[in-house]
């Protein structure tokens, strides 16, 4: 028994979890007190405000009593519901004054649930430190104020044992719907349990609480910390969970996954010293979640888990994914103690069959002494399970996703227990240098004065950290070095060392070359000149990937554009690194402004490492830049106005404030910014509005981004939120201030609010949709729901939050409307525009609904009844409104009702729920797809297309087909007909991508009974998605001898002496048009392993031009084609508007493809968004190039040309020509898109 005062009369002692509990009293009691007291208060929505208020109160009079100071009583407040929040430390408020303020201007956090077991975790992370002021190591008393009105939804057992095993004093002060049984496992004696059954009672327990307060804070009242015995101690380990989060998985399965991976890390002690959790997640591509060094304690962790949220994609690369995670978590950079003996894991948990290689990767990691285990759920291949983990024994399998909770002890055991794992191979080999491996870094550092010993030393601190994360060798990883300020000069050249030492060996050596004037462009050109070349050591005509680092620590003078586009035509791919403050022109800089790293100071570099290493590690060619985990982009031809109203009044907070600010500054991140393109305008608002910039004030993404960061808090207490949407009607959607309403660009409001509006908002808000404006209602904190519904266009479109501090769980949620309310553009010729605000007002559509009804569907047919009756339920219907058909089909199609048959609601519902399935056991889709084309698409069968009514198709499918489905896909596309997909069991995903209109209308289930959990996405764009139906007048024909045309020419090896027969083929087509600005453009782009742009649609005016840059073209070389990248390329950076592209005016856009052989690469993807932009692509073979090759990239199979020989090229000119003079732009998609 240890006590720090003379014990005369001991009263109590208990051990408790190695606690033993020592209460005495004094002869004199001490003068001085202290304490560091913590309260903990639930404010979930189980209070209610006035229950809230009496909690304040409680707090403020017990403070009032108490003597603060630094040196005596410390007050710290953490706040918790579903998650838990600090609302002040230990140390933010030294005076008594300063608390009491703070307690009287607490505002309850909402919440439903009520998770105190996170909360106490929480506290012991982030309060119970010295980093907080917590004096526990000074021997000062560490205390504990539970305040709650409820039974803790989550398990508190461990925090519990956790918070007690440390020695902290815990009182729960409980209320109303208190546990008492739990209230008394979480105080350290059932005597610090206070229960009243009603708020009003709260008072009298304050007596009791501050008579023991006092003896714990004059140490009359001592814990002694025995030893633990009730926590096993895991030792140090580093595990990787790589998840499937593909849309076959769905958001309830992937809820499992998140609740499976909780509970079995909930065991751990996290930390640098612990165990150390990192998350991917993959589909078609793998997306890092966190790192092993992102979190730190376990309440982080847990948080982070909760916060997941699927991200969706078909297909599944497990093979990929494994090796994304071997290469970018397993290194020291990432946080991986590997090379410190800790035991490396990966756990993969997967719910169907990789649609790639796993073996290669898996033996990989294995041979990387990595123990990798395997859960497979589902259809979860059982093969690659075997495969994929080191041993037998660390497969695990289960029916489904629900039965993850029957492995947790299991899995938990190995992830406890094995140690390590050694492997012995009978005939050791030297590993094969894979492609991907391989990478040529230069770093091009600034030597001036100005960046002085102390930054010079960071750069080189930051450079060793990214070199050791390489793998350094002549077949590896290549580096170089230039050091420049008014001049370049080389350190050492990519061939000069073939070792890792050597080169840090050198770096750490580095001294200041000095300098006063910096000029970057110089520079620039000597790395592309002397550094990027064969004899330097550089490897890109062997495909390498390669990149140029410049980290610059100054302003940069001199021209950079040139040298930039240069080192990007070049196929460089340049990262630039520097101080914030200059980001714009480090953006200018980049191959891609997301290359583009700001830090305050030099000394900072390591903050943005991660970030750094990720594209150094990723990226394979300078035109795809890495996706970070934000989502989706906007495509340049995406026009958009979109208005942020911010509620900006004293309740909102400074805090709550930055958490708006960083929400706004990450939807504005992935939109594509600009005057012609999406423009953004931003209101603050309390009792009246206050534009902060209109639509036009600003024309670049980081003008705009600077003015949302330097927003403050406008102020006020009264909220009249209808004002404020009156005053965005009236000033802000006006062509005066840039809104392109009259044009038919959507227009979208984003209400971000977190209290109750005190004036009418239904009448302003009807004003705004009578007007086209789209509006989503967010609401956090004291929003009210019912005022947010009235706002939001839909229902659908309204976000709710317990906190502003969760904008980040809605980003994906909200993101999506703005990428598919914008509407469905379908030009069939030449625009004459129908409005937006017609469409909305009427609300017609034609729907199809296309089911499944073979005898394997059969058993779940009810469930398609069922979904179908909820669908239809949420539709407006009528002969004047939406008009609705059903077909059914297995081998062939069978109507049930066509679009006229029913005009009332009532009357369609008896009909579904009258269905049977029409059974077979064949599924012939395409078949059925033209069926709906030729027979119910149409007049006679109450279609009203003709009138320019939006047709859309809802397909529900369960298998793969069993004919061609491609025809009749294009064929839907071409006839304007909008298509929803739904795939479920055997479905097959490349069949659906070929159907559906956009990705964005693919939706994956797992089977058809879980058809009700896709019923709200499903009903978002069935109920809102544009389309609009744009016929060309008789007798119009501007625009038919305007031409945008792009020859896209394999510069390989293999075209080597052919070349001047291509350049006189080329000559020959161009010489047949009248060329011109507003006549026909030409642009030249060559290819092999990469492209480069020879010339650009607007670069030359005249026929005599575009023919005099065609005959200085010399072939480009290189030993392999990739034609994907070669039309990713064009797409990107030559049909743009900026390029010369007239695509916005409905000019033809063509691109005659030259190739000599198959590509390298997958074309697929390009070639289906070539089709969807409505650019018309000639595949013209050469050499081995035959009509398998041309067929899957040409527009349709008439436009490929196999010529064998380079004479044919000149046989088949007029034909070309012929066919190019009668192109007219046929479909034109400009909103519902997957990127």
């Amino acid at each position: 028994m240890v006590s720090t005062m003379k014990m005369h009369h001991p009263v109590l002692q208990l051990a408790v979890l190695g606690l033993v509990l020592s209460y005495s009293v004094t002869e004199t009691q001490q003068v001085q007190e202290s304490a560091d007291l913590i309260f903990l208060i639930d404010g979930s929505r189980n209070l209610g405000r006035d229950e809230f208020q009496f909690i304040r109160s409680f707090i403020a009079n017990f403070i009032e009593d108490l003597n603060i100071g630094p040196d005596a009583i410390q007050i710290g407040l953490v706040q918790y519901s579903n998650t838990p929040s600090t609302e002040f430390y230990l140390n933010t408020y030294p005076t008594k004054i300063g608390i009491l303020n703070a307690v009287k201007n607490l505002r309850q956090k909402g919440g439903n649930q009520a998770n105190t077991g996170m909360a106490f975790q929480f506290l012991i992370d982030n309060h119970f430190i010295p980093m907080a002021r917590s004096r526990a190591k000074k021997g000062v008393p560490q205390v504990m104020v539970l305040m709650t009105s409820r039974q803790s939804t989550d398990d508190v057992r461990r925090g519990v044992f956790s918070i007690k095993k440390r020695g902290t004093f815990t009182f729960v002060v409980g209320v109303r719907d208190a546990d008492a049984a739990e209230a008394k496992l979480i105080a350290t004696d059932p005597s610090f349990v206070m229960l009243v059954p009603d708020f009003q009672e709260m008072a009298s327990m304050r007596q009791q609480l501050m008579s023991l307060f006092s003896l714990v804070a004059t140490k009359q009242l001592v814990i002694e910390v025995g030893e633990p015995k009730a926590e096993v101690q895991v030792s140090k380990r580093d595990i990787v969970f790589l998840i499937d989060g593909s849309s076959s998985v769905g958001n309830a399965n992937f809820l499992q996954i998140c609740k499976f991976i909780l509970n079995i890390t909930d065991k751990f002690v996290i930390g640098p010293d612990s165990v150390q959790v990192a998350v991917v997640q993959y589909s078609g591509v793998a997306t890092t979640e966190f790192y092993l060094n992102t979190h730190t304690t376990q309440s982080a962790l847990q948080i982070a888990l909760k916060r997941l949220r699927l991200r969706g994609g078909w297909t599944l690369n497990t093979g990929a994914a494994l090796d994304y995670v071997y290469r970018n978590h397993f290194t020291r950079a990432a946080g991986s103690r590997k090379e410190d003996n800790v035991p490396q894991f990966l756990v993969l948990i997967t719910g169907k069959s990789s649609k790639d290689d796993v073996k290669r990767p898996a033996d990989t990691l294995k041979r990387a002494a990595i123990i990798t285990v395997a859960v497979g759920a589902g259809n979860a291949d059982p093969t690659q399970l075997n495969e994929i983990a080191i041993d037998p024994s660390l497969i695990f399998s289960v029916d489904d996703f629900h039965s993850l909770r029957e492995l947790q002890e299991q899995l938990k055991t190995p992830l406890s227990t094995v140690a390590g794992v050694t492997i012995v191979y009978e005939q050791p080999t030297v590993p094969v240098k894979k492609e991907m491996d391989k990478r040529d870094i230069v770093f091009l550092i600034d030597g001036s004065y100005d960046v002085g010993r102390r930054n010079l030393a960071a750069i080189r601190d930051f450079i060793t950290r990214i070199i050791m994360t390489f793998d350094i060798g002549s077949d590896g990883v290549r580096i170089g070095l230039v050091q420049y300020s008014d001049a370049a000069e080389p350190e050492f050249f990519l061939n000069t060392y073939s070792s890792k030492n050597e080169i840090l060996s050198h770096v750490r050596r580095l001294r200041q070359r000095g300098g006063t004037i910096l000029k970057t462009g110089e520079a620039l050109n000597y790395v592309l000149e002397y550094f990027f070349t064969k004899y330097s050591g550089s490897r890109q005509e062997e495909g390498v990937p390669q990149f140029l680092v410049l980290i610059t620590g100054g302003k940069l003078r001199d021209d950079m554009k040139q040298p930039s586009d240069a080192l990007l035509q070049a196929g460089i791919t340049t990262l630039a690194i520097g101080v914030k403050n200059e980001i714009k022109q480090l953006q200018e800089v980049s191959s891609h402004p997301s290359l583009a790293f700001g830090v305050e100071e030099l000394p900072s570099l390591s903050e943005i490492e991660q970030e750094v290493l990720l594209p150094l590690s990723t990226l394979t060619d300078v035109s795809k830049t890495y996706e970070r985990p934000t989502a989706p982009t906007t495509k340049e031809t995406d026009k958009k106005d979109i208005v942020f109203l911010v509620d900006g009044s004293f309740h909102v907070g400074d805090t709550n404030l930055q958490a708006i600010r960083d929400f706004i500054t990450r939807i504005i991140e992935t939109l594509d910014i600009g005057s012609d393109r999406v423009r953004v305008g931003l209101v603050q608002y309390s009792d009246v509005a206050e534009p902060e910039f209109y639509l036009n004030t600003y024309s670049s993404k980081n003008e705009i981004l600077s003015e949302v960061n330097r927003l403050q808090l406008r102020g006020g207490t009264v909220l009249n939120t209808g004002e404020a949407l009156d005053y965005v009607h009236k000033y802000i959607f006006t062509k005066y201030s840039g809104s392109r309403k009259e044009e038919g660009v959507p227009q979208f409001l984003i209400l971000l609010t977190g209290g109750r509006s005190r004036d009418d908002i239904k009448k302003p808000s009807d004003t705004l949709l009578r007007s086209g404006v789209m509006t989503l209602a967010i609401g956090a904190e004291n929003a009210i729901t019912q005022q947010l519904q009235q706002v939001a266009l839909e229902p659908s479109l309204v976000y709710t939050l317990d906190e502003f501090r969760s904008l980040p769980d809605i980003q994906q949620d909200v993101l999506l409307p703005l990428s598919t309310l914008t509407g469905v553009r379908i030009m069939s010729e030449l625009p004459t525009m129908k409005s937006t605000q017609d469409i909305t007002d009427t609300q017609e559509r034609d729907i199809v609904f296309l089911i499944d009804g073979s005898t394997k569907a059969s058993s779940s047919f009810p469930s398609v009844r069922k979904f179908l009756n909820g669908v239809i339920q949420q539709l407006s219907v009528g002969l004047n409104r939406n008009r609705i058909a059903v077909v059914q089909y297995s081998k062939d199609p069978k109507v049930a009702f066509l679009l006229n048959t029913y005009s009332s609601k009532n009357d369609i519902l008896d009909a579904v729920e009258k269905l049977e399935p029409k059974g077979g056991r064949m599924l012939n889709t395409g078949a059925a797809l033209n069926y709906v084309i030729r027979n119910v698409f149409t007049t006679a069968a109450g279609s009203r297309r003709d009138a320019g009514v939006p047709q859309l198709l809802v397909l529900i499918i369960s298998g793969k087909s069993n004919d061609n489905i491609k025809m009749a896909a294009e064929a839907l596309k071409r006839a304007a007909i909008v298509t929803f997909v739904i795939g479920a069991t055997d479905a097959d995903g490349e069949e659906l991508q070929d159907i559906a209109y956009s990705s964005n209308l693919l939706f994956a289930v797992q089977d058809f009974q879980s058809l009700p959990d896709i019923q709200d996405q499903l009903l978002q764009p069935l109920k809102t998605l544009i389309v609009e139906i744009i016929k060309m007048p008789s007798g119009v024909t501007e625009a038919i001898d305007k031409r945008d045309v792009v020859f896209l020419v394999d510069g390989s090896a293999k075209i080597g002496k052919g070349f001047p027969t291509v350049r006189q083929f080329m000559a020959k087509i161009v010489e047949n048009f009248d060329v011109g600005d507003g006549k026909v453009q030409f642009g030249v782009v060559q290819f092999s392993e990469n492209p480069r742009t020879e010339f650009l649609l607007n670069a030359q005016s005249t026929k005599k031009g575009v023919l005099a840059a065609i005959k200085k073209l010399k072939l480009k070389r290189g030993k392999k084609i990739n034609i994907g990248y070669a039309l990713d390329h064009v797409i990107r950076n030559v049909f743009t508007s900026s390029a010369g592209s007239r695509m916005d005016s409905a000019v033809p856009q063509i691109i005659l493809l030259l190739t000599s052989g198959k590509s390298r690469d997958d074309i697929s993807q390009q070639a289906e968004k070539l089709r969807k932009l409505g650019i018309v692509v000639f595949g013209i073979g050469l050499r081995e190039a035959d009509r398998t090759v041309l067929e899957p990239i040409a527009y349709s199979a008439s436009l490929a040309f196999p010529v064998r020989t380079f004479q044919g090229l000149l046989d088949i000119q007029n034909r070309l020509q012929q066919i190019m003079k009668s192109v007219s732009i046929e479909v034109v998609e400009t909103a519902v898109e997957d990127e």
